[in-house]
Formats: structure tokens, sequence, C-alpha cells
């Protein structure tokens, strides 16, 4: 996302600048080593600028970076749509991109792929047990949340929100997870905050 009043009418305009010279483009979001961060060294990784050159401000909230964005003190931001819906809707933020596999109903933003960037992100939640849980008691957890997740109250809940169901079970979760994790480890070591 960038103001209203960004020269960056475009992605195409944003990644231009951020190929042309990294550290004078400023990336607001959340913390530290988050998906937001994440996602701005993935960014940096799929057009073809050094991650280490990433100039990424973190901030310990969604007002703080809103507010850095809104007042130019950042050149775009990083975050879920529903934070700032509000300032999307009224047209003080632009949305250039979504990190999304596909378009996003209501939202009218092109993903990154349709729009020549090979990456997508999704910022996931799961549900994990300790290590040591036994296999009966894992299936009787993935068989109760696969029934929390077929239920009319979790679908009105994805509705009430905004939210984009991408719900795995069992092993293709777990499979998924350690996709996920060597993705983030390698983003994360090209970025400095691991070794």
């Amino acid at each position: 996302m960038v103001p209203a009043n960004s020269p960056h009418q475009t992605l195409q305009d944003l990644i231009d600048a951020f190929r042309a010279n990294p550290g004078a483009v400023s990336w607001g979001g959340g913390s530290a080593g988050g998906t937001d961060h994440i996602l701005a060294g993935l960014l940096a990784n799929a057009v073809g600028v050094d991650p280490t050159q990433v100039n990424y401000i973190a901030f310990s909230g969604g007002g703080e970076a809103l507010a850095s964005i809104m007042g130019g003190q950042v050149t775009a931001g990083i975050s879920g749509y529903s934070e700032w819906a509000g300032q999307i809707e009224s047209g003080d933020l632009r949305v250039l991109a979504v990190s999304a596999p596909e378009r996003v109903p209501g939202i009218d933003a092109p993903t990154l792929r349709e729009q020549g960037v090979d990456l997508e992100l999704a910022n996931w939640r799961g549900v994990v047990a300790p290590p040591n849980l036994s296999a009966e008691a894992r299936d009787r957890l993935v068989q109760l949340v696969d029934q929390l997740v077929a239920s009319d109250a979790w679908q009105a809940q994805l509705e009430q929100f905004g939210w984009t169901s991408a719900y795995m079970s069992g092993d293709e979760f777990a499979a998924y997870l350690q996709e996920e994790d060597a993705r983030v480890t390698e983003v994360l070591r090209a970025i400095g905050l691991v070794e």
C-alpha cells in the first residue's frame, strides 16, 4: 500500500524505484522478522534486489505504521488488508498488490503474480500441540478442528472479518509448515535476522 499522494501509481513504479535505489525505498510494517518484513525480503528476492538492502521500518502496532505511511515517512506499507481497510476505502491509501495466490473478493487490487512477480505469501494461523502427543490424541484434535472449520459459526467468522480460508488438515498442514519454515528461514537469513 502507498499513500494516495504517492508518486508510485503502480506496483511496477514501486519496483522500478526499489531496483534503482533499494535503500531509498522504505517499507513500513509490523515487527522485525514478522510476516510483513518477510514479504519485503521475499519481494526483494523476486525482483532481483539484494535482500540485505531492504530498508524495512518495523512498528510495534498498526496505528504507528499507518501514521508513518500516511505522513510520508515511509514509501510503502505492508499489512493485512483489514488493518487499514478504512483508509483504503476512504481513498487515503492505495493498494498496489495483494500477496494472495488469487484476487481477494472485495479488494480492488491484482495479485503480485498477475503483475509479473512470482511470489505469494499468506499471514496464516495454525493450531499446534506438544510434540509428544500420542497418535490417537493427535487424530482426535485434527478431527475436532476439521469439524470446527466445517461449522456454520466458523464460516460466519470468516465472512465477518473478511478472512480467506486456507485450511489444511493434519499431515497436509505439517508438510506446509516444513516448506514454509525452509522458505522463511532462508529470507530471514538473507535480511540478516537469523544466522
